[in-house]
């Protein structure tokens, strides 16, 4: 894939971009219909995965970001299709080496051949705000260095900006969600993620979140070789989770098991015990190492929740475990959601909805046929008019995505087993006292 010469900026430009590619998509897949039902082949969904990589990794920014998040979802696809849009995690096209090394100078005053003894001019993984090089310190170390695309904030302060008048344009009337709350939540959390020195203080602490499972690897870093721009750490290596996926029907199921558990562990743990979570679950930012450990990456999207939010999902998740349902009290008054119809109706639907949700928590589940996501959907078509007033809080956000990312995660892995006693031992710690 050729080298991009540069980020497109400009509100206007980049909504074009992302129109345009949704234009060829729909004319990709309409073409790919028709060939199918004449009984001819099509490689129909390839093309458009394509556009996709292509379109959304020269955008990078906000838009790269959002398309990550849509390939969790893409398990419908055919395999050719998957492993394409796959390589958004780590494979979008890259910049040129000069505007790195330019960052690099700028930011640790001398350029990469003068601080390292080697470094890499192939970036070996490029993603939505910074693209990582291979490099050896003169210490002898070998690390990953995360250098931000030049240009980048611009960017993403455009696509912010498109994304606000997207969810004013959808709001009816305030019906919806808060257009400008939710907003907020997405700018301050995205916005967060350009300063790599935030990333560093939120790496070293969820580094001691995860101290109690040493199979759970944050990688090393270097305070000194990292500044708002660049960020140096321990080069980890073995396959990411998405390439694990790729080939999962060659693991045996005690290996799945194994990555799911220890996967579960890395998100859940951290949230249930302290309140605060990796929310960013893309399986791009998990390797399975060859020592059997697991690496976890990317601590740019770190949340941490508010007591009242926090509690009100382990008293959910122990009502699910014990058989119960969600109830209205606890949904509404304690876990801040804002509910606009009637408390009857509001529990009938937090009923159906703890039908769908309790089912990995009453037996050993196989995640291979998981359908949670795709029964809460069919949910929306039933009660559209009822679950837009259903309004949860902004910082539910990031949870939601890390959740999402997780279930997507097992199911693509196939993972099969009995989570049951993780959660059970893990919620009676936490709910003993507070947090």
């Amino acid at each position: 894939m050729s080298d991009d010469p540069s980020i497109p900026s400009g509100r206007l430009k980049r909504l074009t971009r992302i129109a345009g590619m949704a234009t060829q998509v729909g004319a990709s897949l309409a073409t790919d219909r028709v060939k199918r039902l004449l009984g001819r082949e099509s490689d129909g969904h390839a093309v458009m995965a394509q556009r996709v990589l292509e379109t959304l990794g020269s955008l990078k920014g906000a838009a790269l970001k959002a398309g990550q998040a849509l390939t969790l979802f893409s398990s419908q696809l055919p395999p050719e299709a998957r492993v394409i849009i796959g390589k958004l995690f780590s494979q979008a096209p890259r910049l040129p080496f000069a505007e790195i090394a330019t960052v690099i100078q700028e930011e640790l005053g001398a350029p990469p051949s003068e601080i390292f003894a080697e470094f890499s001019e192939e970036p070996f993984a490029a993603a939505s705000l910074g693209q990582v090089h291979e490099a050896r310190l003169r210490t002898g170390e070998r690390v990953a260095v995360k250098v931000q695309y030049p240009g980048i904030a611009a960017a993403l302060e455009d696509d912010l900006r498109n994304l606000e008048s997207l969810l004013k344009s959808v709001g009816m009337g305030g019906l919806l969600l808060d257009a400008h709350e939710y907003a907020e939540e997405i700018r301050r959390e995205l916005s967060g993620e350009l300063d790599y020195r935030r990333e560093l203080a939120q790496l070293e602490h969820y580094r001691g979140l995860l101290a109690p499972w040493p199979d759970l690897v944050v990688p090393k870093a270097w305070p000194e070789l990292s500044t708002g721009r660049v960020l140096t750490l321990e080069r980890l290596e073995g396959p990411t989770l998405n390439e694990l996926a790729h080939d999962v029907d060659s693991l045996p199921e005690e290996v799945r098991f194994r990555r799911g558990e220890q996967l579960l562990r890395a998100v859940c743990g951290p949230w249930m015990l302290h309140r605060t979570i990796h929310a960013d679950t893309h399986p791009g930012n998990y390797l399975a190492l060859p020592d059997g450990r697991l690496g976890v990456l990317d601590f740019g999207s770190v949340k941490t929740g508010s007591e009242p939010f926090w509690r009100c999902t382990l008293v959910c998740a122990r009502a699910l475990m014990e058989g119960s349902s969600l109830d209205w009290v606890t949904i509404h008054e304690q876990g801040g959601f804002h509910i606009g119809i009637s408390k009857d109706k509001a529990q009938k639907l937090l009923e159906e909805i703890s039908r769908i949700a309790v089912t990995p928590l009453q037996e050993p589940y196989d995640y291979a046929t998981d359908t949670i996501i795709e029964k809460l959907s069919e949910l929306k078509l039933r009660y559209p008019l009822d679950l837009i007033r259903i309004r949860p809080p902004a910082e539910s956000l990031m949870v939601g995505r890390a959740m999402a990312g997780l279930l997507q995660n097992l199911r693509a892995l196939k993972v099969r087993g009995d989570f049951r006693p993780f959660f059970r031992n893990t919620l009676n710690t936490a709910l003993a006292g507070p947090r």
